[in-house]
């Protein structure tokens, strides 16, 4: 890799929110953090993550063993696991490749009367139109979730005012990171409550391991300089590493066979606090990318681009659909690009016990794609000639 470099992702923090949360780490802690947060969410609850919250919304219902949980075919790891952990059955419906909206007839098959729940997971920063398919939900009294954390643009937008839950992240590669931290919208005032007094009996994080957290982000932040990143690449490569396997370990926010054990904790003070920061950035953190990005996706010419045509787009990622897509990456990398396929995201499957169409849209998107580097800090000399190399290989593998 050339001497100078770009990362698939650079995360999206300031110099002044780092020292911030090194501040926050070592000052006092501030009251009523959690009611500050929480009062900039509406009916909300803030937790440790996403899935904390996801955890604690299936624990609140108590729903029956064997009751059903759908979800859209394609969501970030873990989401399927934490409802398998209560007992709950899994069922899959699958999703178109390009635009990533469900097959709404897929999903009237799939519910059943015991179904209790529909995970709605808007994919790469891409607002999909949820209308049909809650409407669906409604009609059969099943819960209508929005997996929103992929998409946040900002406190203005919390999801659609009619889902029964709404979930945004705050992880470490996510927009307006706080190194951690989710927000729930929850409809049902009784089942926020539940939820948070579940919540109550959890073990809050250490300062000191959010401050390893603030410190081990600074250094990957530093290391996503592309100056500093392309002789990292070099010299992982020196010790038989593969770069991106490293980075994806390291920026995963839970990892390991102890995930429930990290998931229920209640976040720290230094994290509330930067996290309310982030929140009174406003939409400061995804202007500019959103201004860019749309700019760059129209450079890709016909190459496919998934979600592109859709309105309202964050572009937190940019895929790509490509007959090769380990030679693009390869070839991308020689160039001075770091892409990659997407470690974060899995299929849903379907249980044993669902009787159901297999994902195969979700499947053959996430066999295909390629998440190409994208950055507001990268110049429009640097993203024309990224745009080029991509069409360029797009059109040899095509012929």
């Amino acid at each position: 890799m050339p001497l100078k470099a770009w990362v698939s992702k650079r995360l999206d923090f300031s110099l002044g929110d780092w020292l911030f949360a090194l501040w926050a780490c070592s000052s006092p802690t501030v009251e009523r953090a959690t009611e500050r947060v929480e009062g900039m969410w509406g009916q909300g609850m803030v937790g440790l993550s996403v899935r904390s919250l996801f955890d604690l919304y299936l624990k609140a219902n108590r729903w029956a063993p064997g009751d059903r949980i759908v979800f859209t075919a394609l969501t970030v790891a873990d989401m399927p696991r934490i409802a398998r952990e209560h007992n709950l059955e899994v069922a899959s419906v699958d999703i178109d490749p390009h635009s990533t909206e469900p097959d709404i007839d897929a999903l009237a098959a799939v519910m059943t009367p015991r179904t209790r729940s529909l995970v709605f997971t808007h994919l790469y920063g891409a607002r999909v139109d949820v209308s049909a398919a809650m409407a669906l939900a409604r009609d059969r009294g099943v819960h209508f979730v929005e997996d929103c954390a992929e998409a946040y643009v900002g406190p203005g937008w919390q999801g659609h005012a009619n889902s029964d839950l709404t979930l945004f992240s705050f992880g470490p590669i996510k927009t307006a990171t706080a190194f951690g931290g989710g927000l729930a919208r929850v409809a049902d005032p009784d089942l926020l409550i539940r939820m948070k007094e579940a919540a109550a009996d959890y073990p809050v994080q250490s300062r000191r391991e959010y401050l390893q957290r603030v410190i081990k982000y600074g250094l990957l932040g530093i290391a996503g300089i592309p100056s500093v990143f392309g002789p990292l690449v070099t010299a992982f490569a020196q010790v038989g590493l593969r770069h991106d396997a490293v980075l994806h370990r390291w920026t995963r926010g839970f990892s390991g066979p102890e995930l429930f054990a990290q998931i229920r904790r209640r976040p720290s003070n230094p994290l509330l606090r930067l996290l309310e920061r982030r929140l009174c950035q406003g939409d400061s953190p995804s202007h500019r990318r959103v201004v860019t990005a749309a700019k760059f996706v129209g450079d890709l010419g016909d190459v496919p681009v998934p979600t592109a045509s859709t309105r309202p787009h964050a572009y937190w990622l940019i895929p790509v659909r490509v007959p090769d897509p380990d030679a693009l990456v390869d070839l991308l990398e020689g160039g001075g690009f770091n892409a990659t396929r997407g470690r974060a995201f899995e299929v849903v499957e379907n249980d044993e016990s669902v009787d159901a169409r297999e994902p195969v849209g979700a499947r053959a998107l996430h066999e295909g794609v390629v998440f190409l580097p994208f950055s507001p800090q990268m110049s429009a000399a640097v993203l024309a000639r990224l745009a080029q190399v991509v069409r360029d290989e797009f059109s040899r593998q095509r012929s």
